[in-house]
C-alpha cells in the first residue's frame, strides 16, 4: 500500500503543507493507497478552467476533492460547483458510468488549516487536522475496474487510447489480435511518469528515462498542463528529430482538450524544432531574430563548422552574439531528446528563458547518434563569475522534484531491451566494452537489478530487469522467441527477400497492417540507395512501402496500407509493432564504436513487441555471436565494470573521430596493408622491422594484461 504526493500549481502553500502533514500522519495509520494530486485541473469548458486545490484518488477512499477554506466565499456553494464540475468531467467516461449516473459518488471537503470549523451541516463535509480522519474513515472503497479506469480518466491518459479499430481480426493468437491486446491495455502513468507530467520546479527539470517509458508522452501533457494554468506564459517545446513536430501537435491537442476544453493558443504553446529554417521558426532561429540578427543555414553551419559541429558552432557563435536590447522571452522550454542536443544549445535556452529559469530537458543517453557524451550540469548551464555553477539539480524534500529517471518500458519487450543493452555497450563483444554508464547507481534507477557479483568498479557482476520494469502483458502474451529474432545471411540480396517474403506473411497469415511494419537502414549515408533496391523487392509482392522524409512528407512518419522504411535518424522517436533493421551488419565494428553501437540500440527500441535484426556475414556473425551470448545467459547482463580511467580510455578509443583523425587512420590501416602483404609474399622478415617487434610485443602485454582482469 503506498500513499503518493505530486506537486503541480500550489496556490496556497500553508494550506497544501497542512493538508500534507494531516494525510501523512492518517497514512501511517491506516494506509490511504492513492496518489494525491496538488493542483489539478478538471476538465474544462472555452470559458473557465478549474482546478482543484488537492485531489485525492484512493483505492480505499475513493474521489475526494479538496477545497482550502477562504473567508471571501461561501464554502458550501464552492463545494457545490465543485462537486457538479467532478460529476460532469466524469461523467464523460463510459468506464466510469452505471446507467444514467456515475459508478460511484466523488466526495468533496473544504479544509481548514486552522482548528476553527464552520457551524455543523449535515449536507457539507468541513475538516481540520483533528476530524479528517474520522471522516475519511467512513467513505467506501472503489472497485478495482472503477479505480483504474479513474485514474486513466483523471490522468487524461484516456485521449492516448489507438485510434486503430483493428477490426477483421479472425485469429486469436495472430501477431495482430496479440498488438490488439497490448495497445488496449490500460496505461496509467506509473508514480515516476506523475511526478515528471505534473511536478513544476522552481528552474531546470531533468528527466532521465529508458526508450520507450514515456518521456514525450510526459512532456506533452507538462507543456498542456503549464499552458492550461498559466495561458499567458510564453511556452516552447523542442527537440531534435523533425518527425516529433506531428506528434507532438496531437498529443498537446488531446491534452489541452482535456484540461481546457479547447485547443491551444499555439501563440503562447510553440512546438519548435530545435534549430528552424527560413520558413519554419526554431529555437535557435528565434533567438536569433531576437537578437536582431539573421539565422544562419545548416548549408552556412556545414561548409563554416563541418556537418558534425554545426549545430554547436551556430549556437556558441549566437552565444556570444552581444544585443544590449536582448531580454528573456520565454516562460518556460521543454527539451526532447536532450542526449542529442550540444551543451551551447542548453546555454542557449538558458539565456532565452525567463527567471527562474524553467527548462525542462528529457533523454536517454544511449540514443544518442554521435559519441559525444551527455554534457554536464555546468558545461549545460556555465558557471558564475568565481566557479560556482548556474544550476543544481537537488530533489528537496516538501518540494518538487528537479531529477526525475523513469524506470518502466512500456514500449519494448524486456528481451529486445536487454539484448538493445547489450549491443550497445557491447557486454559480450570479444574485443570488450565499448562504453558504460559512469553511475553506476543508474542501473538500478532504470529498472536492473544485481543478480550475482557486485557493481563496483572493476568487480564482475551480473544484472537483469526487474520484473517491475515492465508492462506484464509482455509475458503474457509473448515469448522470447517470437520477441526477437537475429538472422544473418551471405548476400544483401538473399536479406531482402528473406525480410519481404516476412513481411508478406505479416501482413497475410499474421494480420499486422502495412503500418504496423518499420524496416530501419542504419547506415544513414546509404539509406536511400538501400531503399530503392528493397523497393523492388516490396513491389514484386505488390507492397507499398513510404522512405520518411523523402517519397513522404517530411513531418510524416506512418502511411496508411504502407510499410515504412527509414534511415535511423528519421527513425528515432518512433515506434512500430514490428522492427526489421536491415544491414544490421554496419553495427558490428568500425572505428567510431560508440556511434555505431548507439544506433543499433536506437533501432532495436523503436519495436513496440518484435525485432528481427538483419545483417550479411562475416560482419554480422559478430552481432549474431554478442546477441547468442545474452540469449545463453538467459537475457542477462554479465561484465566486469571497468574503472574510472578504463572508462575515460574507452571512450577515448570508441569516439568519433575528426576528418584529420580519420585521415592518420586510413593512412596506417594502408601502410599496415602493405605489411602483411609483404609478409605474406615472403619478401620482409620481422627482424628487418624493429618496429613491428615492438607494436606485436606490445599488443601481447595488452592481451595478457587483459587476460588477467578476466
Amino acid at each position: 500500500m503506498s500513499f503518493d504526493i505530486v506537486r503541480g500549481i500550489i496556490r496556497n502553500a500553508a494550506g497544501t503543507q497542512t493538508l500534507i502533514d494531516t494525510l501523512k500522519i492518517i497514512n501511517e495509520q491506516s494506509s490511504i493507497d492513492g496518489t494525491l494530486f496538488l493542483g489539478y485541473p478538471l476538465n474544462a469548458t472555452k470559458e473557465s478552467t478549474i482546478t482543484v486545490d488537492a485531489l485525492l484518488i484512493s483505492k480505499n477512499k475513493g474521489l475526494v476533492a479538496f477545497i482550502f477554506s477562504n473567508p471571501q466565499t461561501d464554502p458550501r456553494e464552492e463545494q457545490d460547483l465543485l462537486y457538479y464540475q467532478l460529476k460532469n468531467t466524469l461523467t464523460n467516461y463510459e468506464a466510469l458510468r452505471k446507467k444514467r449516473d456515475l459508478a460511484f459518488s466523488p466526495t468533496v471537503i473544504t479544509f481548514y488549516p486552522t482548528e476553527e470549523l464552520p457551524q455543523h451541516d449535515e449536507d457539507y463535509i468541513f475538516c481540520n487536522a483533528k476530524n479528517l480522519k474520522e471522516e475519511l474513515d467512513k467513505l467506501l472503497p472503489l472497485e478495482e475496474t472503477i479505480y483504474v479506469s479513474l485514474c486513466e480518466s483523471l490522468q487524461k491518459i484516456s485521449s492516448m487510447k489507438p485510434r486503430k479499430k483493428r477490426t477483421g481480426l479472425l485469429k486469436e493468437n495472430s501477431l495482430g489480435s496479440i498488438i490488439k491486446k497490448i495497445e488496449l491495455e490500460i496505461a496509467n502513468l506509473d508514480e515516476w511518469q506523475k511526478k515528471a507530467a505534473f511536478e513544476i520546479p522552481e528552474g531546470p527539470q531533468r528527466i532521465r528515462g529508458l526508450a520507450g517509458s514515456g518521456k514525450t508522452v510526459v512532456l506533452a501533457l507538462k507543456a498542456a498542463y503549464l499552458h492550461s494554468q498559466h495561458p499567458d506564459w510564453n511556452i516552447a517545446v523542442t527537440f531534435y528529430t523533425r518527425s516529433l513536430s506531428q506528434q507532438y501537435k496531437d498529443m498537446i491537442t488531446n491534452f489541452s482538450y482535456e484540461f481546457m476544453g479547447d485547443i491551444p493558443n499555439w501563440d503562447k504553446l510553440q512546438i519548435l524544432h530545435a534549430w528552424g529554417t527560413t520558413s519554419e521558426p526554431g529555437i535557435y532561429s528565434e533567438i536569433a531574430k531576437r537578437k536582431n540578427t539573421i539565422p544562419k543555414t545548416f548549408s552556412n553551419a556545414k561548409s563554416q563548422y563541418g556537418i558534425k559541429y554545426a549545430f554547436d558552432g551556430l549556437c556558441n557563435e549566437l552565444l556570444h552574439y552581444s544585443d544590449d536590447e536582448f531580454k528573456p522571452f520565454y516562460d518556460a522550454i521543454l527539451i526532447d531528446e536532450a542526449q542529442d542536443m550540444p551543451a551551447s544549445f542548453f546555454r542557449l535556452c538558458y539565456e532565452a528563458t525567463k527567471s527562474p529559469k524553467r527548462i525542462v530537458f528529457a533523454y536517454d543517453e544511449l540514443q544518442n547518434l554521435n559519441a559525444n557524451n551527455m554534457p554536464t550540469i555546468d558545461e549545460m548551464f556555465g558557471v558564475d563569475s568565481e566557479g560556482n555553477p548556474l544550476v543544481k539539480l537537488q530533489n528537496q524534500q516538501n518540494e518538487s522534484r528537479q531529477d526525475i529517471v523513469l524506470p518502466i518500458c512500456y514500449r519494448n519487450t524486456p528481451w529486445a531491451l536487454t539484448l538493445a543493452h547489450a549491443l550497445g555497450f557491447g557486454i559480450y563483444r570479444k574485443e570488450g566494452l565499448v562504453q558504460l554508464f559512469n553511475d553506476l547507481d543508474l542501473w538500478d534507477d532504470i529498472g536492473y537489478k544485481v543478480i550475482s557479483g557486485t557493481l563496483d568498479y572493476g568487480k564482475k557482476v551480473q544484472i537483469s530487469r526487474k520484473e517491475d520494469s515492465y508492462p506484464k502483458y509482455f509475458i503474457n502474451l509473448l515469448t522470447p522467441e517470437s520477441a526477437v529474432q537475429v538472422v544473418s545471411f551471405n548476400n544483401p540480396l538473399y536479406q531482402y527477400q528473406w525480410v519481404v517474403n516476412e513481411i508478406a506473411r505479416n501482413i497475410s497469415e499474421d494480420e499486422l497492417d502495412p503500418d504496423d511494419i518499420l524496416v530501419i537502414f542504419p547506415e544513414a549515408y546509404y539509406a536511400k540507395n538501400q531503399y530503392m533496391t528493397f523497393r523492388q523487392f516490396l513491389l514484386q509482392k505488390n507492397i507499398n512501402s513510404i522512405l520518411a522524409g523523402i517519397n513522404a512528407d517530411r513531418d510524416t512518419f506512418k502511411v496508411e496500407n504502407c510499410i515504412t522504411c527509414s534511415s535511423i535518424y528519421r527513425a528515432k522517436g518512433n515506434e512500430a509493432p514490428m522492427v526489421y533493421i536491415v544491414n544490421a551488419e554496419y553495427c558490428a565494428q568500425g572505428a567510431e564504436m560508440i556511434t555505431l553501437r548507439n544506433t543499433l540500440f536506437t533501432a532495436i527500441t523503436r519495436s513496440r513487441a518484435w525485432v528481427r535484426i538483419c545483417g550479411i556475414s562475416p560482419e554480422m556473425d559478430i552481432i549474431k555471436e554478442e546477441a547468442q551470448k545474452c540469449i545463453n545467459n538467459n537475457y542477462t547482463l554479465k561484465f566486469r565494470v571497468p574503472t574510472l580511467d578504463e572508462l575515460e580510455k574507452m571512450r577515448l578509443i570508441h569516439r568519433d573521430r575528426t576528418e584529420e583523425e580519420k585521415k592518420k587512420i586510413k593512412e596506417a590501416s594502408k601502410a599496415l596493408k602493405s605489411i602483411i602483404e609483404l609478409i605474406e609474399k615472403g619478401e620482409l622478415d620481422s627482424t628487418v622491422l624493429p618496429e613491428l617487434n615492438t607494436l606485436v610485443n606490445k599488443i601481447n602485454i595488452e592481451k595478457n594484461e587483459d587476460d588477467a582482469d578476466e
